[in-house]
């Protein structure tokens, strides 16, 4: 597969004067893999594509290039091993003009089928830019394993083994069978209580027990040096840490103060059986997760910044501070959903027609497409609401603003 940065320099250099391009951007995760929903998902967008095509009045040669279009799409999704590895996709696809290019996600904010001029990819960029670069530290008793994941894919950087003691049987006084403790524990201590017979054994167990505990402090902060290391050669934005230790939380007192502050959260994963796919999968949960957390203190957070003058609950009202370049985060409801129009030249995204600039409009299946595409060009951060509770309380879109009204 191509690189990303061959595949935007490309769709950036893309240029037709005579054809249009095809811009899809489609969830994959597993609810959406299950019974090939995703495929049912691509084809509700093209037919509600096809009836507002012809509204638009293009000529015949770009219809049936679209047309080509959405074959091609559709007879690529048809193949599960072009969807291995992501969460989501983004295709762009212009058949006259020779452009097909794939990028794979992690997510993306929502189905979306449009028919542009241009390659759309300002989602993909923003994307690449809040996933940033995650390190991925993984440790169990003696090994440990450092990863870099970001939009191109996952690469190694660290992998060591390092020597500890294992404890080869159930402990028993005389620890000279307990491997890597060899000599160490030869005598057992009479019991000050008791029988003649009894043998007391805590000696011999504390003292291997501290050995074990001494060599995991010793093996977290060889894994915080060396993650240390890898940070001033490979700078990541967030950190996370994977392993099935208990006790593996105890590895922050030997984070630098920089890792900790980039430490997102922890994975179940075993260096010594782990796929990269697997990892990333993981991270990605994991990330997904904490986005869920985040939403609900969004949607708190609108209530009180909107009777600060601060924000707007209402989708009209989200155009109108859109339109003014006042919208610093947009709140989306997942499954919201809403027919308009779109000035031709402007690409302003309108719920009538009527358009501000005496422009040409023309209608779209889903005005919410094209809202996403103009709050990325004018900088928004666009955060998606996903829980049931949460999309309740807002009125279809809903914003926070760079300045009060």
């Amino acid at each position: 597969m191509k690189r990303l940065k061959e595949v935007i320099e490309r769709l950036l250099n893309f240029k037709s004067n005579d054809y249009m391009v095809t811009n899809l951007y489609l969830k994959l995760d597993v609810e959406d893999r299950a019974d090939r929903k995703y495929l049912r998902t691509f084809k509700d967008l093209v037919k509600a594509q096809k009836e507002h095509l012809e509204d638009r009045g293009l000529e015949n040669h770009i219809l049936r290039s679209v047309e080509e279009d959405f074959k091609r799409i559709e007879d690529f999704l048809s193949e599960p091993e072009n969807l291995k590895g992501c969460r989501a996709m983004a295709v762009f696809s212009s058949s006259s003009e020779g452009l097909f290019e794939v990028v794979k996600l992690p997510y993306t904010y929502k189905n979306r089928l449009i028919v542009d001029y241009d390659p759309l990819i300002r989602e993909i960029a923003v994307i690449d830019e809040e996933l940033g670069r995650i390190g991925v530290l993984l440790i169990d008793r003696k090994h440990v394993r450092f990863f870099l994941i970001d939009l191109e894919g996952t690469t190694e950087v660290l992998n060591f083994m390092e020597p500890l003691a294992t404890r080869a049987h159930k402990f028993h006084a005389g620890g000279s069978m307990l491997k890597g403790a060899e000599g160490t524990m030869k005598f057992s201590m009479p019991a000050r209580i008791g029988g003649p017979n009894v043998v007391q054994h805590s000696f011999g167990e504390y003292r291997f027990n501290m050995r074990i505990r001494e060599e995991k402090h010793r093996l977290f902060k060889l894994a915080g040096d060396a993650l240390m290391e890898a940070w001033k050669e490979n700078k990541f934005d967030k950190l996370v840490i994977g392993s099935d230790r208990e006790d593996i939380r105890e590895i922050e007192s030997h984070l630098h103060p920089y890792l900790l502050e980039r430490l997102v959260g922890y994975i179940k994963a075993n260096p010594s059986h782990v796929e990269e796919e697997k990892i990333k999968e993981k991270v990605y949960h994991l990330l997904s997760e904490k986005s869920r957390e985040e939403e609900k203190n969004l949607v708190e957070e609108l209530q009180e910044l909107e009777g600060r003058g601060l924000a707007v609950n209402g989708t009209s009202k989200v155009l109108e501070q859109l339109y003014n370049g006042n919208v610093r985060l947009l709140l989306l409801p997942d499954d919201f959903q809403k027919p308009g129009y779109v000035c031709e030249k402007s690409h302003l995204p309108l719920l009538t027609p009527e358009c501000p600039l005496e422009d040409k409009v023309y209608p779209v299946p889903d005005v919410v497409d094209e809202v996403i595409e103009f709050a990325l060009e004018e900088r928004a951060r666009i955060k998606v609401v996903s829980s049931e509770e949460l999309k309740r309380r807002i009125d279809g879109l809903a914003c926070f603003m760079r300045f009060a009204l």
